[in-house]
């Protein structure tokens, strides 16, 4: 077993940290950008109605990817336990953690076929939209359990292999866009296509993130910790359920925000939701992976005691993300019509309406990514109970009572500016309380 307290702990802080997240970041970017091409593709072949479409089965494609983040504490277990020196420890949760995500996968694909037109209809579907949302979806069931196995790339990047991390985020990607190419243009299959080509690059990557724990020298799969301990499976879920419950509710917030702005602005107002819900998902990827980069610091260095450099870890990353984040939101303001502009043509009332809505919903981002950042080191010390709690503060207190609220008052505008105030009021309260948590972490605590 290769001794990970040279990659985690023997290095200077900073070096530790670019190491780790900046090979992270940019599989994230890179990731994202092939969704944007994916949705460029999109928006020239389907235009407006391939733009509403897609809006429609993003809270779909939340609350399949929210089992993903249910076995996130896999990566958070195993990288406290290897920082206690535990190796057979992480290879039980390993173990048991893969053959769980398995029997989830396979029972959430079931049960998605089983309902789909009724969860469509909940979503938001209509007659006009329903034949599309299905013709994607019946490719977009399938990924489930691929995706979930996906996910667990955060623990090849936690066992110290940051750069084979950033490859199978860097592979789905590219190859997915090349299928996109092929499906929807050369052979005219639509947003089936779309989704088709998605199917097929993540079962690829996927399978090979099954075979990299078959070889890896860190922690490897071993038959005898396979197992359906429900003991491991309840730690798993703990810390992952924060960012669960809170895709779950993103999904459900997204939901209510297509329904409300479609009624107070159309079939227009649905379209411009589904780019926005685009620049909003590629900030937030972006941020987040650099937060998976020190997630992985902070959860070994928590579970070897070494406190001084969580705090130091916590401070180079919230810096980070709020300085980044600024920047991106800089080059949102000054070119929001080029942006809008790339995914949709030949349609100037969208393109004006969705620029407006943009600026209204997106200028607040700092806000969003500090918060973020806090609540990714609450779930990488094990503290799932105050992540869990701010999630709901945030999307059940906050941000769907405001979306009807200042929706009744201030119609369309007030619907896009749910989302930044709620994040801002739950930001600033959850940076004072990571201020006081940081200051409260020493060996006695």
């Amino acid at each position: 077993m290769q001794d990970l307290s040279l990659k985690f702990e023997k290095q200077s802080t900073l070096t530790t940290i670019l190491k780790f997240s900046i090979p992270s970041s940019l599989g994230a970017i890179i990731g994202m950008l092939c969704v944007l091409t994916d949705r460029y593709f999109i928006g020239q072949v389907a235009g407006r109605e391939g733009m509403a479409a897609i809006a429609l089965v993003f809270p779909y494609a939340m609350i399949i990817n929210s089992f993903n983040f249910a076995f996130s504490g896999i990566a958070i277990i195993i990288g406290v336990k290897l920082g206690s020196k535990d190796r057979e420890g992480a290879e039980k949760v390993l173990c048991t953690g893969f053959l769980w995500i398995l029997i989830v996968g396979v029972l959430l694909t079931i049960f998605l076929f089983l309902f789909n037109i009724p969860i469509l209809k909940i979503l938001g579907a209509s007659s006009s939209n329903i034949a599309s949302a299905i013709e994607y979806t019946n490719f977009l069931i399938p990924i489930a359990t691929f995706q979930i196995i996906l996910g667990q790339s955060t623990l090849v990047r936690g066992i110290g292999d940051s750069v084979t991390a950033m490859g199978v985020n860097i592979f789905t990607g590219v190859f997915n866009v090349i299928l996109d190419y092929l499906f929807i243009i050369k052979f005219d299959m639509g947003i089936g296509g779309a989704a088709l080509a998605t199917l097929i690059a993540t079962a690829l990557s996927a399978f090979y993130i099954l075979f990299y724990f078959f070889k890896s020298d860190v922690i490897t799969f071993s038959k005898k910790y396979f197992s359906l301990d429900l003991k491991i499976l309840k730690e798993i879920f703990k810390i992952g359920s924060p960012r669960f419950y809170n895709q779950l509710l993103q999904s459900s917030v997204i939901t209510v925000t297509n329904r409300q702005a479609g009624v107070y602005g159309g079939d227009i107002a649905t379209a411009a939701i589904g780019i926005i819900s685009i620049c909003r998902s590629v900030m937030n990827t972006s941020l987040q992976g650099f937060n998976q980069g020190t997630a992985a610091i902070i959860s070994y260095t928590f579970g070897s005691k070494n406190y001084e450099r969580v705090k130091e870890v916590l401070k180079i990353q919230l810096c980070t993300v709020i300085s980044v984040s600024t920047i991106l939101v800089l080059l949102m303001l000054f070119n929001t019509e080029k942006i809008v502009s790339f995914f949709i043509k030949n349609d100037p009332p969208l393109v004006e309406f969705t620029v407006s809505a943009m600026r209204l919903n997106l200028f607040l981002m700092p806000f969003t990514a500090m918060f973020l950042a806090c609540n990714n080191f609450f779930q990488s010390i094990k503290d799932s109970v105050i992540a869990t709690r701010f999630f709901m503060l945030r999307i059940v207190i906050l941000n769907i009572p405001l979306v009807y609220i200042l929706g009744y008052f201030f119609k369309e505008i007030g619907v896009w500016l749910a989302f930044p105030i709620s994040d801002t009021l739950v930001a600033i309260v959850m940076f004072f309380l990571t201020i006081k948590k940081i200051r409260k972490i020493s060996p006695d605590n």
